[in-house]
């Protein structure tokens, strides 16, 4: 891979903030105002209660990308990804808390600049045989080409520790157009706690930008070549950034928190534009109860195949005829009705889930 750096270092500068320190991990938050309450660290996700502030000189960036969704839109969007599981607990409400959920500004790096990427695949086509069958049949032609294109990548900031990884993966799964870049004020930090432990661009880049480079641009040439069936797909890349990582505030809504003795994660980049991200629950009783039903298709399957196959062995064709036709009556019929049910013990406890949300 050809890397070409053209360097426009942008200055960060010192500003007075609040700071606290995870006492877990020592992650370190920082606030325009003192910080006070219940916190939960982005890092490792461990509750605490803030008893002490430092008063610190932090290093800031002089651009940042600024909140275009506020938290109700974070709940929203974090409710109908949760709900889109279909055996989601009916009682979220009393897991999740969306008081806890922060709006943090991220020290990020933006990556920007050109790639070219040549590329080769097999694809499935339908040939005619030679032979005297004529017999039509699917073959793979070798195909290949060059794509280019820019992009714009951010990637976390933050040093890697494992308490953060799921934090540093999600940052590196946004496609940012660099669209929305402003110069920071402070007063756009109001409201709002935001990181400053760093890293370095090139150090960066080396570890987590070329990688997401690479799957990005991957990605893209794939969702440019259409096909049904393709294999053996390979591309080589090359590319050239613009700059060497402009250090900036990114706008990011996160919230922590335990089901079932795990940790879990939900984030959402405060931009509107990627969506939020994280993992749906299963309530594992629903989803016991809702497939009850279910255990019986599998015996009804088996008597439909069985007990007209012993009628024709049996020498009873017409019979056997009639039993096949019954059995497959009874095992569609009580597919309908397991679906039923199982849609019915679902809708009823999303009608709870609503109730409690309600009157919350």
């Amino acid at each position: 891979m050809r890397i070409q750096i053209c360097v426009t270092k942008v200055k960060s500068y010192q500003m007075k903030t609040f700071q606290v320190g995870c006492p877990k991990c020592d992650g370190q938050l920082n606030s325009i105002a003192p910080l006070s309450g219940r916190i939960v660290c982005p890092f490792c996700g461990t509750v605490y209660h803030v008893t002490a502030n430092l008063t610190v000189e932090s290093e800031a960036p002089e651009q940042f990308v600024p909140f275009a969704t506020s938290s109700d839109d974070f709940e929203q969007s974090a409710l109908n990804m949760l709900l889109a599981e279909e055996y989601a607990p009916a009682n979220l409400s009393e897991i999740i808390s969306f008081d806890d959920a922060k709006s943090i500004y991220l020290p990020v790096y933006l990556y920007q600049g050109q790639y070219e990427c040549a590329w080769s695949r097999k694809v499935k086509q339908v040939s005619v045989d030679t032979d005297a069958k004529k017999n039509r049949k699917g073959v793979y032609r070798s195909q290949n080409g060059v794509s280019k294109g820019e992009y714009a990548i951010v990637c976390s900031a933050c040093e890697d520790s494992e308490s953060g990884k799921a934090l540093t993966e999600y940052v590196g799964t946004l496609d940012d157009r660099g669209a929305g870049v402003k110069p920071l004020t402070l007063d756009a930090l109001h409201g709002h706690l935001f990181l400053t432990r760093g890293s370095d661009a090139k150090k960066t880049w080396a570890q987590r930008g070329k990688e997401t480079l690479d799957h990005l641009v991957r990605n893209n040439t794939l969702l440019q070549l259409p096909s049904n069936e393709v294999k053996d797909f390979k591309c080589s890349m090359t590319s050239e950034l613009n700059h060497e990582g402009r250090f900036m505030f990114y706008p990011v809504w996160m919230l922590n928190y335990k089901y079932d003795d795990q940790e879990h994660h939900i984030f959402m980049e405060g931009c509107g534009r990627n969506g939020v991200k994280g993992t749906t629950l299963i309530d594992h009783a629903l989803k016991v109860e809702a497939e009850k039903p279910f255990a019986m298709l599998k015996y009804i399957s088996v008597a439909a195949v069985v007990i007209p196959l012993l009628m024709l062995l049996a020498g009873w064709t017409l019979p056997a005829i009639v039993a096949l036709i019954a059995m497959g009556l009874v095992f569609f019929g009580y597919r309908f009705y397991a679906q039923w049910f199982k849609n019915k013990v679902i809708r009823k406890a999303r009608k709870k889930f609503k109730f409690k949300r309600n009157n919350a």
